[in-house]
């Protein structure tokens, strides 16, 4: 069981810095390239107040070994960074297939901060499914919500 969590949590970490770096892993065979599509603006104040505000800006998306990897990138610049908890909703419409799935990421700058969700392809489906994000945001001091913003991503 350790080994598979091991597998999965290194296959989206490949797949999370592949897309980020707009790379993709369509070459091996077998994982689907990865996509980037734009969510609509997900924007609050970053828990530490002069850092950069928190945004979600786009979901990226690919397949690896029946799953579905979905990254969701934010920016943040101040020292120390802070914790960020992120829940994503989905809809799949054509199978009516929906669920949830909550990441959290400790953002240590002056690296973004990246959430990454798993779910098998036969849970979440294949075509387009309706998402949607919200976060909160904590530093030592206090937590901050963010608002939600949603988009359609595909799952190929």
């Amino acid at each position: 069981m350790a080994r598979t969590k091991t597998f999965t949590r290194s296959a989206a970490a490949a797949l999370s810095i592949a897309a980020a770096a707009g790379l993709g892993l369509a070459g091996t065979g077998q994982a689907e390239a990865s996509r980037e599509f734009p969510v609509s603006n997900c924007i609050g104040p970053s828990p530490n107040i002069v850092d950069l505000p928190f945004m979600v800006r786009r979901a990226i998306v690919g397949t690896y070994a029946g799953n579905a990897y979905i990254a969701a990138d934010f920016p943040s610049y101040f020292p120390g960074g802070y914790q960020s908890s992120l829940r994503m909703d989905w809809h799949n419409p054509s199978t009516g297939k929906r669920g949830s799935k909550i990441s959290n990421t400790q953002v240590r700058p002056p690296y973004q901060g990246v959430h990454n969700f798993v779910i098998p392809v036969n849970q979440i489906g294949k075509g387009r499914v309706n998402v949607t994000f919200g976060a909160v945001n904590r530093n030592a001091l206090w937590s901050v919500p963010s608002t939600s913003c949603s988009g359609t991503i595909v799952i190929p």
